[in-house]
């Protein structure tokens, strides 16, 4: 009886990329980088499509999975299944710090630094920029 309020309890969360899936697992929450903020779904949230943007993806509270996610989509459905749809995403202990840390350092100043419109040259620039920071952040959350 247990095992079964725990089952009803715990979030089925997929996490996908074009590549192919990175992580499925249950656990008790999920908080992602959502476009206007944070947020956190819990066993029970109402089902939800947002938009996320490249951060640190936590998976439980309880027991942690830290991942660095790009740009993509999560999808809460009724039955409490989780859907992370992203472009990139790489567990927090697999990131190559070092690469991270200097990609934001070579990216940081030439964004700070651009006289030129927005267009798509600048969108691939903070593209790489925030792929970087959240490859950075996912480390330091680990």
């Amino acid at each position: 009886m247990a095992s079964e309020e725990t089952k009803k309890d715990a979030l089925k969360v997929s996490v996908v990329t074009p590549r192919g899936p990175v992580a499925a697992e249950e656990t008790d929450a999920v908080t992602a980088p959502g476009e206007l903020g944070e947020l956190e779904v819990l066993p029970g949230h109402v089902p939800l499509l947002t938009e996320l943007h490249p951060g640190v993806l936590v998976l439980g509270e309880r027991e942690r999975h830290v991942f660095a996610v790009s740009t993509g989509f999560l999808e809460v459905e009724p039955d409490g299944t989780v859907l992370v749809l992203v472009e990139q995403a790489v567990a927090a202990g697999e990131v190559d710090l070092e690469q991270a840390k200097a990609q934001v350092a070579e990216l940081g100043p030439k964004l700070k630094e651009w006289k030129g419109a927005t267009d798509a040259e600048w969108k691939n620039l903070k593209a790489r920029h925030d792929w970087a920071q959240a490859q950075v952040n996912a480390r330091a959350r680990a």
